[in-house]
């Protein structure tokens, strides 16, 4: 097949998916992967789509948030690691947050694994779908709202309203980047006031953040980061982020293989 031919069937399955990964192409191109990693560089480079581990995707209007197909693909063992450090943080009978991240998805996974008994308030459609379809056993409490399935998240007055009713004993989160200097950011305004809910009507505040996350901010700045009582991630960080977090009595717990 000629590389126009590839790049068109390419750009079809992205104005279709949204997103694509690079084995799938390669077996329905019949072509080597590395052909395909080449031409989405070609293409990005075209600004016809963003790359991203193991394949692309398209970037939506006026939204840098990453399709939630392919945050679920994305670092699946770093995010299995972060979520068994923090259910030592869970006791039986919490009322817990999570938000609509991949990570706390995985979380939410783990603790029904452990078969605790918690309750769960979150604006995730894919913790909520999870919960009933694998007949888990927590007390879920879906926030509501209006819907964003590039997220598959609920937001809106009527999602932060219902959080304000409520005080958990824990909240995590993964906002998508975090910096010293502006704290914790966000891609998307609707998605940032939810995390900001959720953290304020908490009792203790935990981050789970993979090491990619950190010293660069999206466009939505919405916390400031000294309110935080925990950051757990998955690389030792510098030594200006280690200083940072004993002044502000962060606790920074780093989980290594």
């Amino acid at each position: 097949m000629l590389k126009i031919d590839r790049q068109t069937a390419i750009e079809r399955e992205l104005s279709l998916n949204g997103s694509v990964r690079i084995p799938e192409l390669s077996k329905m191109l019949n072509c080597s992967e590395e052909t395909i990693r080449r031409d989405l560089k070609e293409m990005e480079r075209a600004d016809k789509l963003t790359r991203t581990h193991g394949g692309a995707f398209l970037m939506g209007e006026f939204d840098k948030s990453y399709p939630i197909s392919v945050r679920q693909i994305l670092l699946p063992d770093i995010k299995l690691k972060l979520a068994n450090r923090a259910l030592t943080y869970i006791t039986e009978n919490d009322l817990l947050m999570l938000d609509s991240s991949t990570t706390c998805l995985a979380l939410a996974e783990e603790i029904a694994r452990t078969n605790m008994k918690v309750s769960v308030m979150t604006n995730s459609l894919k913790i909520c779908d999870y919960v009933n379809e694998e007949n888990v056993n927590l007390k879920l409490i879906c926030t509501g709202g209006r819907f964003r399935s590039r997220t598959a998240s609920f937001v809106g007055y009527s999602a932060t309203d219902m959080i304000s009713r409520y005080v958990s004993d824990c909240t995590f989160i993964s906002c998508p980047k975090v910096t010293i200097e502006e704290g914790m950011s966000d891609n998307h305004l609707e998605e940032s006031t939810v995390r900001e809910s959720m953290l304020k009507h908490s009792k203790k505040k935990i981050l789970l953040m993979d090491h990619t996350k950190f010293n660069e901010p999206a466009n939505v700045l919405f916390g400031d980061l000294s309110k935080v009582d925990v950051i757990i991630t998955d690389k030792p960080l510098s030594a200006e982020w280690v200083e940072y977090c004993d002044t502000n009595c962060i606790s920074l717990d780093v989980v290594e293989e």
